[in-house]
Formats: C-alpha cells, structure tokens, sequence
C-alpha cells in the first residue's frame, strides 16, 4: 500500500516542484499548500457533479467522435476544469501575493494537481502499480497542462483588467475556462474513442457479426499521443516563457494595484516606468511604436 502510494504521489510531487522552481521570486508555500488542498477536496463535488450527468453523457460503446466529444465536453470537462476555476478565481486571482503575471499559472497547476493527486490515488489503488506508471507519464502532467492553460488566460485577464480593458478582460476570462476544457475533451474524447472502438470489434469477432467501418483503434492512439506531446510541449513553452517575465503589475502598469484590509487587490492610478522594450514579454507582439501591447492589453510604456 505504501509503494502505491508513493507511486501515486511522486509524479503531482514532481511536477509541483518544477513549476515552483521556475518562479524567481517564490510563492508563500503556505499558500500552495492551501491551493493544493483545495484542488483534492473539490474531487468530492466533482465525482457527484458527473455522477449525476452521467446519467446524460454515457460514453460506453458510442462509437461516433462527436458524440464522445460532446458527452464528455459536458459531463467530464465541465466538472473538473469548472471546479478548479471556481477555486483559481475565488482563492488566487484577487489573492495580494497574484503580483506577477507566472504566479497565476503556479496557483492554477497547484490547484489541478491536487485534484490529479486524489484522483491519481483513487486509479492506482484500484487497478494497480502499472496504472501508476501510465498515469504518471500521462494523466497527470495532462492535469498540469489544463492548469497551465487556465494560468496563462488569467493572467492575461488580469492584465486586460489592470489597463481597463472590459473586452479582453471578459474574453481572457472566458478563455481561461474554456481552452483547459476543450484541451480536456480532446484528451479522454481520443482515449475513449479508441476503447470503444477496440471493444466493438472484439464484441463483433466473438458474437460473430459483421466488423463495422471504423477507424483503427491503433491509429486515434497515436493521435492521442502526437496530441499529447503537442499540449505538453505547448505549455512547456509557456511556463519557460512566461516565467521570465519577472515584471511586478502595481509597478510597471499605469492602473496599479494595492491591497485592501480583506487582501484583495484594487485598481488605483500610479505612474509606469518608461522602458525600451520593443515586444511583449507577455505574449510577443511587436510594440515598438505602442504604448500598450495591441493584443493582450499589457501597458509597455
């Protein structure tokens, strides 16, 4: 039991620790701690939330992409990147340490990965050590991924906020709860696709039916799999990115921020910094002739 355990552990151990170490000037660990809790114990909303939906969204032997996509879309992806928002927003996004843009990407992977760390338990307990090893090369720096997404959008909302951009603002917004639950859909819709397929056609040999015209089970595998490695090397480049970008909002925006009794951060007037910086260190775009950054609202000048 113990080796299971640790099994179950050590991937959500090692990858909080990589994302915490990119950070150079560090989170209070009492509140990544608290962050992570969070996310294991929004695991008890998030299997009766889909328990109940799963009375509507039953992928078993549905054999059409959509049909999985918008099953799990809503019953899967819904629960567990609603629930870990819920969190990121109410517990970090307003939080008075949310000083620089990469801290918001470390609240959101701390939060997914403490639901990873349950649910990763709950796997391996019941199917064993070798669910342990698949798990921890694939479902669980998935989870991390979906929070890197959820991060990256939130800190470009809070930028957009800063600057009194309402539009991008709610358009961040939105996209920090939409991209990590498209990205979670396209994941279990292309592992539950080639299951399904799989079962159909063994059912098929042995009841002595007709095979239907489906796609091969092995080839959605090795599209889950380049789908995979694209998502994990996208966010890799994000959190590489973004993580240098050691740039404190209060002071390098021209609506600042400081924090009230409650810890929660308000806008007030404050004077930016003048700097040469011929790009966007948040997203890239060239603003050498712009005081603000055209696309994600960050102020440059």
């Amino acid at each position: 039991m113990d080796v299971l355990l640790m099994a179950a552990a050590l991937p959500v151990i090692a990858l909080c620790y990589y994302i915490y170490s990119k950070d150079q000037h560090r989170e209070p660990v009492k509140l990544l701690y608290k962050l992570l809790g969070f996310g294991a114990l929004i695991t008890i909303p998030v299997i009766a939330t889909e328990l109940v939906l799963n009375e509507f969204c039953d992928t078993d032997k549905v054999l059409s992409f959509l049909s999985i996509f918008i099953k799990v879309f809503i019953g899967v992806a819904l629960a567990e990147e609603g629930f870990k928002w819920l969190i990121v927003k109410v517990k970090a996004y307003n939080n008075q340490e949310f000083d620089e843009i990469y801290d918001i990407i470390v609240y959101s992977v701390f939060v997914s990965l403490g639901f990873a760390l349950v649910e990763n338990i709950l796997y391996v307990f019941k199917y064993g050590f070798g669910t342990a090893i698949v798990r921890a090369l694939l479902a669980v720096p998935g989870h991390a991924c979906f929070g890197v997404l959820m991060g990256f959008y939130l800190s470009k909302a809070k930028v957009a906020s800063l600057n009194n951009n309402k539009a991008m603002t709610v358009r961040n917004t939105a996209f920090s709860l939409l991209v990590p639950m498209l990205f979670h859909t396209i994941y279990d819709s292309l592992l539950i696709w080639a299951e399904n397929i799989k079962l159909a056609i063994q059912e098929s040999i042995i009841k002595g039916l007709t095979i239907p015209t489906l796609p091969k089970a092995s080839t959605i595998t090795w599209s889950f799999l380049l789908f995979d490695i694209i998502m994990v090397v996208l966010c890799f480049i994000i959190v590489n990115k973004t993580s240098k970008v050691q740039q404190n909002l209060s002071e390098n925006l021209e609506a600042g921020s400081i924090v009230n009794n409650d810890g929660k951060i308000k806008l007030v007037e404050t004077q930016a910094a003048p700097t040469s910086i011929n790009f966007c260190p948040l997203c890239g775009t060239n603003v050498t002739n712009s005081n603000y950054c055209p696309k994600c609202g960050l102020r440059i000048r």
